[in-house]
């Protein structure tokens, strides 16, 4: 895999690590033949959903919301894990299905006693 193949990892403002994919293209926009060339489809079936699902034009662009959209269309089939693997790739906001935003994300000790969780409350803050 080539360096530009690799899907990218960064940190925020406070250090945190943003697992791949998290913060990336939230406001960005894609071409049809980019969407295309991501999910491994045609540009003409991207084109095709352009307009089914939105309503614009082959040159038109979408933002990272749309684009996910387009995922569940034109790769639904797929596995979720392939959808947002091709979402990476295109370089849009990826939202993970099995990443807990906030816990866990600290080193031990450092994170906030509202975010640590207890056997009486697994899925609260503590109150």
């Amino acid at each position: 895999m080539s360096q530009d193949d690799r899907i990218p990892t960064d940190t925020n403002d406070d250090g945190e690590y943003l697992p791949a994919g998290e913060h990336q293209g939230i406001s960005e926009e894609f071409s049809a033949h980019q969407i295309a060339g991501a999910f491994g489809v045609t540009a003409d079936r991207v084109i095709a959903a352009l307009h089914g699902e939105f309503g614009i034009g082959p040159d038109a662009s979408v933002n990272s919301r749309q684009a996910q959209q387009l995922a569940e269309v034109l790769i639904g089939d797929q596995p979720q894990d392939a959808q947002q693997a091709a979402l990476m790739r295109l370089g849009a906001f990826t939202p993970r299905s099995d990443h807990d935003w906030g816990f866990g994300e600290k080193a031990d000790g450092e994170e906030s006693d509202r975010l640590v969780r207890n056997a009486d409350d697994p899925d609260g803050e503590r109150g």
